[in-house]
């Protein structure tokens, strides 16, 4: 197995990364609080969980579709729901967690 794939995706969840904290820098500079380092690494690679299984089970789905719908077929609409959906509502589930800010209660 060559290393030259998994670079890419660490490329690719760096630069997401990037992009979530160079926002979060920008709420900081309005007075809003910032998300951890943390909380962005894992909301960066929850989004490409959502990205792959989401765009995958779509590209299954089409071709499925295209194929003029078989009932007899290898895949059909069940296994591509069983096969992309969990991955994806973990991924949504974990992006939800990670951006999630607290509520400030200033009554005094």
């Amino acid at each position: 197995m060559t290393l030259g794939p998994l670079i890419v995706l660490l490329l690719v969840a760096f630069g997401i990364w990037y992009l979530l904290d160079w926002r979060e820098k920008a709420r900081l500079e309005k007075g809003l609080p910032r998300l951890s380092a943390l909380r962005l690494i894992f909301a960066s690679f929850a989004i490409l969980t959502v990205l792959f299984s989401g765009g995958c089970g779509g590209i299954f789905l089409i071709g499925w579709i295209a194929d003029g719908m078989p009932t007899n077929g290898y895949v059909g609409w069940e296994i591509i729901a069983v096969l992309s959906l969990p991955p994806f509502a973990v991924g949504l589930l974990v992006w939800w967690l990670a951006m999630r800010r607290k509520v400030e209660n200033n009554k005094a």
